[in-house]
């Protein structure tokens, strides 16, 4: 089963964000809670953590790329 991990919303007027960075690689396992990314929004940065333990399938935003809130970061092959 595959899981969308999505922009969570982060505040009241914050309507998009930039990708910061990726920590882990597509076909790298994650735990659940364990960090996978970074995204960036007026003047903060807030870690993206994996909902569910599983391999990262893909990205669909690349580091730099500004996606709103609510847009698809990634994707997890759910174990």
């Amino acid at each position: 089963m595959k899981l969308i991990v999505k922009v969570p919303k982060l505040g009241l007027t914050i309507e998009e964000v930039t990708v910061g960075k990726w920590t882990k690689s597509i076909g790298e396992a994650v735990s659940v809670d364990e960090v996978i990314g970074e995204i960036e929004a007026d003047k903060a940065t807030y870690e993206i953590i994996a909902p569910k333990s599983g391999k990262i399938r893909e990205f669909a935003a690349q580091e730099g790329d500004v996606v709103e809130v609510g847009a698809a970061l990634a994707t997890i092959d759910v174990d």
